[in-house]
């Protein structure tokens, strides 16, 4: 299981996909600086508070497009095998069909972790040299914004798992890519448009407040707002939910296959 685990990732991070990903995240953190630039430089001259602690909170805000992003790390894990069911190589030779299933949930995972980590270093390193004329950041802001990307790690697991079940669900990629995009960025906005202020709707009000992932990643953005039980609760019962699925999904397909139903 370690082995299988180990080329999966060690495949993933060798695709093309994988380098694209860490171009894109690169680029997200020099626009977010520039954004600050402009608007200290531009808009609001060099007033307070528009300085690091600014470009933190401006990020933070910002978590929830790394959540739609998801669905790109889970195709690195799947690699050439998507959509074979059966996804054979040397190194899960052996395995029952739900541990090859747990395996790519756990090296899409780590991959997660991997993101997490390059993300951080590089948007701390850019920041650093684009406000480098305005002072240095405090250890404080550094280790705000460390947590705060901690925290978020549940609810970007939770659009992993969404990926994965979408992918196991649907043999064609692009049904698998467009039922993620439906889910996460189409029908939670229409239930945090249905519950806001404005319109006011009460079940898509409790919906929203209680249920919803991209809400929560705004809250975790404040230190009064934070709700780390909630984040957690809710991650734990859509990655158990997501997973219990995306298996049942995934061993139908292999039913499917060995009774001559699928075209081949």
């Amino acid at each position: 299981m370690i082995s299988y685990i180990k080329s999966e990732v060690k495949n993933a991070l060798k695709s093309r996909y994988s380098r694209i990903y860490l171009v894109g995240i690169a680029l997200v953190c020099i626009l977010a600086n520039l954004s600050m630039v402009a608007f200290r430089d531009i808009i609001y001259g060099t007033n307070d508070g528009t300085q690091a602690y600014n470009l933190i909170m401006f990020a933070g805000s910002f978590f929830w497009i790394p959540y739609y992003t998801m669905i790109f790390i889970a195709d690195m894990v799947f690699g050439k095998t998507y959509p074979d069911p059966y996804l054979r190589n040397r190194s899960n030779i052996g395995l029952k069909r739900y541990q090859q299933y747990f395996g790519k949930l756990i090296a899409g995972f780590l991959m997660l972790l991997i993101f997490v980590a390059v993300a951080f270093v590089l948007f701390i390193g850019i920041s650093f040299l684009f406000q480098i004329s305005a002072g240095a950041m405090s250890a404080a802001v550094i280790s705000d914004f460390a947590l705060t990307l901690l925290l978020s790690i549940p609810l970007f697991t939770t659009g992993l798992i969404f990926a994965f079940m979408f992918l196991f669900m649907f043999e064609n990629k692009k049904l698998a890519f467009a039922a993620f995009f439906i889910l996460v960025a189409g029908i939670e906005r229409l239930i945090m448009i249905l519950g806001s202020e404005h319109v006011g709707i009460g079940v898509f009000a409790w919906i929203r407040e209680n249920m919803l992932i991209t809400p929560q990643f705004t809250t975790l953005q404040f230190y009064a707002t934070r709700d780390v039980p909630k984040v957690f609760i809710t991650s734990i019962v859509y990655i158990v939910v997501g997973s219990a699925l995306g298996c049942i999904c995934f061993l139908k397909n292999d039913t499917r296959k060995r009774r001559g139903k699928d075209k081949i």
